[in-house]
């Protein structure tokens, strides 16, 4: 059983599509997790998107702070090169606590899952939990194409355009 660990991104998508209930069903099995930090960055656009005031009434989300000497150190080293000031205070916090609790990293960002991964953290993103729902018969290949379309139209950023996904994936040796 692995322990995920959710930047902001997929739960905002996954929220603002109203799909929370079948993120929980494609990570069953594994223990999940977010940062206080990532929380916040949520908080911050329930104004805009109340859909995502839901991510506080998971049961199966639990919170964590990023608040240890050796958390922070390593929240320091991720911030730096992401650039945090405001932004990207949630990849830097989920990073930091995959690494120091040897959890998986689940982010969309292409510049965290480059520096997790550069760091030794292992990373998922969106599309590929996606695709491993089809092969576990959680999804049938048009429930993904539907999904991952939902999931951009509620603000995900995927490589291809409405009703691309099967293919790509299977060009991507995802399917």
């Amino acid at each position: 059983m692995a322990v995920f660990v959710f930047d902001s991104a997929p739960l905002s998508c996954f929220a603002r599509a109203k799909k929370l209930t079948l993120l929980e069903q494609l990570t069953s099995g594994h223990e999940r997790v977010t940062t206080r930090a990532v929380l916040e960055e949520l908080d911050a656009g329930v104004r805009d998107y109340p859909l995502l005031q839901e991510v506080h009434t998971l049961e199966w989300l639990r919170i964590e702070p990023v608040d240890g000497l050796p958390e922070l150190r390593l929240f320091a080293e991720y911030a730096r090169p992401l650039g945090a000031g405001t932004h990207n205070i949630g990849e830097a916090t989920v990073l930091a606590w995959a690494e120091f609790h040897r959890a998986t990293a689940f982010t969309d960002d292409e510049v965290a899952v480059q520096l997790g991964r550069k760091r030794g953290v292992t990373v998922r993103r969106t599309l590929a939990l996606v695709a491993e729902g089809v092969k576990r018969g959680l999804l049938s290949e048009l429930d993904a194409q539907v999904l991952a379309d939902e999931l951009v139209g509620a603000g995900a950023r995927f490589p291809f355009g409405p009703g691309a996904f099967v293919a790509w994936a299977k060009r991507h040796g995802l399917l």
